[in-house]
């Protein structure tokens, strides 16, 4: 039976971009896909906001990580020219109950460590957004915009170039525990095969790929 290092389920973002990253220190990588190119669900159906980490519970995983994130993803976007644009944003409120509102996400964007965050008031919100009716607004000058599928054009040609596998139209639909590692199966052709290392990133179908397990 044929055998593989590293398997990756999943050629969305997540995969991508780890994908990208092991082949700069491992050899024999295979990404899976059930579609027939990278990035087709829903890491290309969102809103490609680079986000700056304001809404989320103190602590958490998704707060340090957006607050983190934010920035190294600006870096990267810059060095590997990927079309991106900080654009800042404003979260409005249109009546004193909303204006309460923006005090409290001010206020948990900065123990998140967010920076640069600043409640305008109603003219300064209309100096810079002349569309906007509202009588203050939370200006975020970290979040910003990107173009997602030149981001994983970028990480997937990175990985080619690494000389990782992409095998797309592979959809599993079994993973059995091995003396070894896992053996996979694919849903074409009955065919099967052994991996040292699986990794789950298959997004939205991700916990259907665990429940294999």
């Amino acid at each position: 039976m044929e055998k593989v290092n590293i398997t990756i389920i999943g050629a969305g973002i997540i995969g991508l971009a780890i994908a990208s990253k092991l082949s700069e220190k491992y050899s024999d990588i295979l990404i899976l896909d059930k579609h027939e190119n990278f990035g087709q669900e829903t890491s290309s159906r969102n809103s490609e906001v680079i986000h700056a980490g304001i809404y989320y519970p103190t602590n958490t995983l998704k707060a340090n990580l957006c607050v983190e994130g934010n920035e190294k993803l600006y870096k990267y976007c810059s060095a590997k020219n990927i079309p991106h644009k900080k654009i800042g944003k404003l979260i409005v409120a249109t009546d004193k109950n909303e204006e309460k509102e923006l005090q409290k996400l001010e206020a948990q964007g900065k123990i998140n460590g967010v920076y640069g965050l600043k409640i305008l008031t109603q003219k300064e919100t209309t100096s810079l957004e002349p569309a906007v009716s509202a009588i203050a607004a939370l200006y975020s000058p970290n979040t910003g915009i990107l173009d997602t599928h030149s981001l994983m054009k970028y990480l997937y040609q990175n990985s080619l170039n690494k000389k990782v596998t992409a095998q797309f139209n592979s959809e599993v639909t079994k993973i059995t525990k091995s003396s070894t590692g896992y053996e996979i199966h694919l849903e074409k052709e009955n065919y099967s095969f052994e991996t040292n290392i699986c990794i789950n990133a298959a997004g939205l179908y991700s916990d259907i790929i665990a429940n294999f397990l």
